[in-house]
């Protein structure tokens, strides 16, 4: 609704006369009212209230598996999204598809950031594999600068050097960088919405993941570097901090590289 609302084509108003909540859609949605009668809002609220009484008793079951990574855990963060539901109660079907119709990208894009813009759960679940990935970048990266680099597969997978070992937490999975591209990704998107190609948008907002995952690659790739070539102690201490301002200039160039084909030209 934020970027609908960033298009200038809807507006929140109380219907004269009636005790209805509407909202108005500047493009044409069809010739239904879009009000929000006082008994769809209270079947809302009411909804949300068997909700959160479910949730408070089965509190004692759900609380030692919530944020684990167990199946289980899985369908208790899935249940969360139940939250959502309720919300088709405030209009008919037919209306929430027609909105549906004619604001597919906005629909799309949120859909996408309800999916992906969390990301500790799943790169944790994908650690196991994904640590061993990355382990193994940062040795192929690494190792023509420094001789006698060796690599050890662990859980927690450790590059070996003649003067300092990096051993690779979930920590330095690029979670960091991910949730930083995504709250910079997203205000420009916010900002340009009105001018942005949006099926290029979509495939530059995984791209861009992926490129915070290669950035994060080559990030730890120089710390190895660094520390084995006379810069241990610096790269002990500032070595997180260092990290923001990466990822930072790594979106930056990101996004000077794919700015204007984002956006649309009109002649």
């Amino acid at each position: 609704m934020t970027l609908v609302c960033r298009r200038g084509e809807v507006k929140f108003e109380r219907e004269t006369g009636t005790g209805a909540f509407c909202f108005s859609f500047q493009r044409s949605v069809g010739s239904a009212s879009y009000g929000f009668s006082l008994a769809r809002i209270g079947l809302f609220a009411g909804a949300h209230l068997v909700l959160v009484s479910t949730v408070r008793f089965l509190y004692g079951t759900l609380e030692p598996i919530a944020g684990t990574i167990s199946f289980a855990g899985w369908i208790a963060a899935a249940m969360k999204l139940s939250v959502f539901l309720p919300t088709l109660l405030l209009a008919p079907l037919k209306r929430w598809l027609i909105l549906a119709r004619t604001y597919a990208a906005e629909c799309v894009a949120a859909l996408v950031v309800l999916f992906t813009f969390f990301p500790g759960r799943i790169l944790t679940a994908l650690w196991p594999w994904y640590g061993q990935v990355l382990g193994r970048l940062v040795f192929f990266f690494a190792g023509p600068f420094v001789p006698g680099l060796s690599y050890t597969a662990a859980f927690t997978p450790t590059i070996g050097g003649p003067d300092l070992d990096v051993t690779m937490l979930l920590a330095c999975s690029g979670i960091t960088g991910i949730e930083l591209f995504e709250c910079l990704f997203a205000f420009v998107a916010l900002l340009d919405w009105n001018r942005l190609r949006k099926g290029r948008a979509l495939i530059a907002y995984f791209g861009g993941i992926a490129a915070m995952f290669l950035g994060n690659a080559l990030r730890i790739s120089a710390l190895v570097i660094l520390g084995n070539r006379g810069f241990a102690d610096v790269v002990a201490r500032f070595h997180i901090s260092a990290g923001w301002i990466f990822f930072s200039v790594v979106f930056l160039l990101y996004l000077s590289l794919i700015y204007r084909k984002l956006i649309a030209t009109h002649e």
